[in-house]
């Protein structure tokens, strides 16, 4: 009979998660056991980064006229101070846009305001903080069109 030690690391918190030794099919089923009570304990913590729920302008959009605003939703509270958000022209460099935290919106979305943007194609970037100290990063793109 052999015997294996194996560890899994953790890489948000920087420790091992699990240490278990291997011995035929009854350490298998209490390892199994183990993360289904680790899960039961913080059922979060299987799916902890910040989801995009929704976005004005959709993802792909096509534009016939400029949006007012960047709208982002997700499915989670964010720490808006530590989030950052830039839009940028296809042929351009990226323009930050300020995640304001003044208390007054729902913390689980981003409201940004925009000036007049020229015909062509964008690309929002974002980078968000999740409350639960989980970081999530995306892009969106969207085109406005020639008037006709």
């Amino acid at each position: 009979m052999t015997t294996s030690t194996r560890t899994t690391w953790c890489s948000t918190t920087g420790a091992n998660a699990l240490r278990r030794v291997t011995r035929g099919w009854g350490a298998g089923l209490r390892a199994c056991a183990l993360c289904a009570a680790l899960l039961a304990q913080d059922p979060g913590a299987a799916a902890a980064h910040a989801i995009i729920l929704e976005s004005e302008p959709a993802a792909g959009a096509k534009l016939a006229e400029p949006p007012a605003r960047i709208y982002l939703r997700f499915n989670s509270k964010l720490e808006k101070r530590l989030s950052h958000v830039t839009l940028a022209a296809a042929d351009g460099r990226p323009v930050p846009l300020p995640v304001a935290a003044d208390g007054s919106e729902k913390l689980d979305r981003i409201v940004l305001p925009l000036g007049s943007l020229r015909p062509g194609a964008y690309v929002v970037r974002y980078k968000v903080l999740a409350a639960d100290g989980h970081i999530t990063e995306g892009a969106l793109r969207f085109t406005v069109l020639e008037p006709k």
